[in-house]
This record gives structure tokens, sequence and C-alpha cells, in this order.
């Protein structure tokens, strides 16, 4: 016996149930009646009784939890001898219930005997063993007693008993071939099911080998990030272009690190369904004049102008910071890819039951053969030289997967030298009861270029706070952050340790604190401790973990994912 089929369950652990031994035991009921007409009564009565309680006994039997907790081999055997037993005693048949000399009654013996073969084939498919000895005991006794008894004057019965011997084989060998169908199927579901749990475990495996080292890659980016600023700001004061222009190059390099840090980590935690959609009713308008207006300098700079068509008082079922990722994404490719003196429009349609945001661009457009091919991964038109200023051809990926998580679903449509148009399809959501009625009228924004300037200059911060407790382990991006906020007028005590935290509890009025600490100790409950003692407190993280981002708003903690750059930290401080 191959291991396959030893590891098949057996063909009868799941066909003992109460229907069936009810209408198996009506069938034997009926037949006993039938051949009473015939027959003393006292003689199929006596059959039925012992079919019926060897079948009542056996179904008690086999259902009892003791029994189904035996090891399937043993089942496999007290199976066996049932069925044996059991057709044996319905073989009996060519004793209590045959009737010489009457052909009729003698065929309806032969049927009866046949539809039980039949479902003795059908039932114990899987064990060619018990079949074909179960088939020999039911039919072969009352088939050779009609051909014994037949061969002398009954050319009738005869034959009918050498159909029952061919019936038999043939059930014999169709059960055979049956089983072999059987443990194909079998082998072959239980390859599948191999392989689908190697395929999991490898995307689990994957999961956690990237949950674990996001941390340790963003350690090094964020650290990176945030020494930038006191270099810059230490370049510009002494007036050294040299280092102006090496500090901008290395800003650029660490920007490109970043977005593709960050956009092959969140590719990887969307694929592994760690990343889930917070589906709230969002107004699309402001999000919409909020990312114009970030994208105008960009714009400006291009030469193209952007003019965005929104009515107010829309909103859809979507999660706010995915959307502005997509569209801000859909924007700058639209700014980047339309020609000096070109327009980019945001536009909003009413789709039904959904919302329909189109970004459209005067670029050249995309063939219609590749038109599929650029929401996967890595994949620019017309970059083969692979220019960086062009992306890294993942923006639209997961853009593409963050619709899809949001219900909808993103769509292009453009034809070479007619532009491009990206269409994000989004659930229509009620507005929320203390949202004022909007006055239903469409607003447009308009961003020619020449109306927004740049900023420039250095920027010195005014902040509420003086002393500062920093609770990071890691000694590179402590020293980096004790820099950048000294450069700020900030005083820093540093703290590797959530126990030295707590010593220096009293220190400061804020508190920076990192989610992973050594000895596992965990930055959260640190940061709780230290808010319970009236101080403000900023959490930051490496990890991009789903249940760390549900606890901080659960605990309304404001929550920064590494690389944090000196913008994004400076504007934390001022909300706290």
């Amino acid at each position: 016996m191959t291991p396959a089929r030893d590891e098949r369950p057996d063909p009868e652990d799941s066909a003992h149930t109460i229907a069936s031994l009810w209408a198996l035991r009506l069938c034997e009921l009926l037949c006993a009646l039938m051949f009473a007409t015939a027959l003393p009564w006292q003689q199929p009565f006596a059959w039925f009784a012992i079919i019926a309680g060897l079948g009542m006994f056996r179904w008690w039997h086999v259902n009892r939890p003791s029994f189904r907790a035996r090891p399937r081999l043993q089942r496999r055997r007290i199976y066996r001898i049932y069925m044996w037993v059991l057709m044996s005693y319905v073989g009996s048949a060519c004793y209590f219930l045959y009737v010489p000399g009457n052909v009729p009654i003698q065929a309806v013996l032969m049927s009866y005997l046949l539809g039980n073969a039949t479902l003795i084939a059908v039932r114990l498919t899987g064990d060619l063993m018990r079949t074909t000895i179960a088939l020999c005991l039911a039919v072969l006794p009352t088939s050779i007693r009609f051909i014994v008894e037949g061969a002398a004057d009954n050319t009738l019965l005869m034959l009918m008993g050498i159909g029952g011997i061919f019936m038999t084989i043939t059930m014999v060998f169709l059960s055979r071939a049956q089983e072999s169908s059987v443990l194909h199927q079998y082998e072959q579901r239980r390859r599948a099911e191999a392989a689908t749990n190697a395929v999991a475990a490898m995307g689990l495996s994957k999961s956690r080998f990237f949950a674990a080292v996001s941390h340790d890659l963003r350690q090094p980016v964020h650290a990176i990030g945030l020494y930038l600023a006191p270099l810059h700001a230490l370049a510009q004061n002494a007036q050294d272009r040299a280092a102006l222009r090496a500090v901008e190059g290395i800003n650029q390099s660490w920007r490109a690190l970043d977005g593709l840090l960050s956009q092959v980590l969140d590719l990887t935690r969307m694929d592994s369904g760690v990343v889930k959609a917070d589906l709230q009713p969002t107004e699309i308008a402001p999000l919409v004049t909020s990312l114009v207006m970030q994208h105008s300098a960009v714009a400006e700079a291009a030469g193209v102008r952007v003019v965005a068509l929104v009515r107010p008082g829309a909103f859809a079922m979507a999660d706010g910071l995915m959307l502005i990722r997509m569209l801000s994404n859909l924007l700058d490719n639209a700014i980047k890819f339309s020609p000096p003196g070109g327009s980019v429009l945001v536009v909003l349609r009413n789709g039904g039951g959904h919302w329909r945001l189109q970004v459209r661009d005067s670029g050249v457009g995309i063939a219609q053969s590749a038109q599929e091919r650029i929401f996967e991964e890595f994949v620019q038109i017309d970059n083969d030289a692979r220019d960086r200023q062009h992306g890294l051809g993942l923006g639209l990926a997961i853009a593409k997967r963050f619709a899809l998580l949001m219900n909808g679903n993103i769509e292009v449509r453009s034809a070479l030298g007619r532009g491009c148009c990206m269409t994000i399809t989004l659930p229509r959501a009620n507005p929320p009861a203390a949202t004022e009625a909007a006055d239903g009228v469409e607003h447009r924004l308009d961003t020619g270029p020449g109306e927004l300037l740049p900023q420039t200059g250095h920027f010195v911060p005014v902040l509420a706070m003086r002393n500062v407790l920093l609770v990071e382990d890691d000694s590179l991006v402590a020293g980096a952050t004790r820099e950048l906020l000294t450069s700020w007028g900030l005083r820093v005590r540093h703290v590797e340790t959530a126990a030295e935290a707590f010593r220096e509890a009293e220190y400061g009025d804020v508190a920076i604190c990192d989610a992973r600490l050594p000895h596992s100790a965990s930055g959260l409950d640190v940061a709780l401790a230290m808010r319970d003692i009236g101080k403000k407190v900023l959490l930051i993280s490496g990890e991009t973990n789903a249940a760390l981002r549900e606890a901080a708003q659960q605990h309304q903690l404001l929550l920064l994912t590494k690389p944090v750059s000196p913008p994004q930290l400076l504007s934390a401080l001022q909300n706290l």
C-alpha cells in the first residue's frame, strides 16, 4: 500500500448517517414484505431481523467517539469485518428468500442483490479488497444456486445466475478503475495542498522577514535624513558652494533611497495582507485642493498649468491616506509627462453608485499594447535607461493595490499623441451627520505658471518646548536626532532602555520614544507611561505593522514611521 493511499481517509468514515441507516432498513423491510407473499412469513422476517439488528449495532458502534478516536488502520479492519459479516447475511438470501420454481420472484431476488452490490461498489470506492469480497459474499451464493438448479430444466434461471456472476466481475473491475481514479485525484489534491501550503509558508516567511528587517533597513536611512538638515545649515552658513552641492546630491540620493525603500516595503506588506484599508466617509474636494496646491510649485517649474474641477460635499468610502498617495502619484506623473505650456486636469464625475476621479494630462500618451503593463512592478514606458528622474516604476503598482483595498479600481485611457486619462473609481458614501450641507456648486482651482513661487532661505523653527527626553536604542539615529533638535535650540537627554527612561521620567516636557526598545521592551508602553505623568509624547517606529498603528490610534498617540524627514519631525513637534 502506497504512502499516499495510507494517508487517505476511509471511505466509510463519513457514510454512517442516520438518514442512510433508516433508508437501508426500509428497503430491507420492503423486501421482506414482498417475499412474505410467496414464503412463510417467519422465514423472510427472520432474515430481516438478522440484517436489521446487525446493521443497527454496526451503526451504533462506529458512531461512538471512542471508535472515531481509534487509529485509521484499526477502524479499517473493523469496517471490513462488519461489511463482510453483513454481506454474508445478505448472501444468505439464497436460502431465506429463495422460492423454487417461481421465476418472477427469483428475478426480484437477483435485482435486489445486484442493487445491493451497486450500493457497495459506490460506497466502498477506495478499498478494493473490501469491495471485492463484499460483492462476492452478497451475490455469488444466489448466482451459483441459480446456475445449479437452472442447469437441469430452467435455462432462464441459469442465465440469471450467469448474469449475476458477470455483473459481480464487472463491478469489481469498475471498482478497481474507480479506485485508481480516486487515488490519482487524491494524490493530485495532496500535491496541490502541499504546493499551496508551501506558497503560504513562503509568503508568511517573506512577511516575517520584511517585518523583521524593515526596522533595521529604515534606521540608517532615518539617520541620514536627520543629519542632512544641520549639515545643510553648516554649509549654508559657511557659504561653501561645493559643500552645498554635495549636500544637495546626498539629499537627492537620500530621497531616492527613501522612496524606493518605502515603495518596496509597501508592495511587500500589501501582497502579504498586512495592510488594511481604514475605510471612512472621505470628502474628495478638500483633499484634491490640498494636493493641487502642494504640486503647484513643481507644475510651475515644469511650465504646466494644473486645473481642478471638483464639487463640495462629494464623499467616497475610502482610506484618506491611501487616496492621497494615489492621487499624488497620478499628479506627479501627469505633470512630469506634460510638455511645457501643457495642462493637467483633475475632475470629479458622478458614476452612479461610485465617484470617478480623473487626472488627465497633455503628454505623449501610452500605446494600447502597454496600457496593462504600466500597473506592474518596475515597469516604465520609454525609460529603458532606468533614469531615476522618471521614477522607479512602482507608483502605479502601489496605486492599483490601494484602489483594490478600498473596493475601487484604477483604469487608464490613452492614445499616442493624445495624452492620458487615469480614472480612480471609489464607492460613494453618505456624508457624516455633523457635516454641513455643501452648496453643490462645482469649484474651480487653477494654478497657472507664475502664480506660486517656491520658498527659499533658511527656516529657523520656533517651538514651545525646551527640553526633550529621547528614548532610542540606535546610537546612529540617536546622534542624528540630537544634532537636529539641538540645531533647533532644544536640550536633549538621551536614554537607550525603558528602565533608563523611567529613571529620567521627570526630565523635559516632551518625550520622543522609539517603538522597539532593547530587552523586548515596548516603546508604546513607555510612551503611555510618560503621557500619564503629563508629558507630550511622540512615538516613532521603524516597523509598519497595522497592530501598532491601530494601538496608537486607540490611545490617541502621534505615530511617525521611519524614515522621518526633518520637516516631518518639526511638524509633529509643533502639533504636540
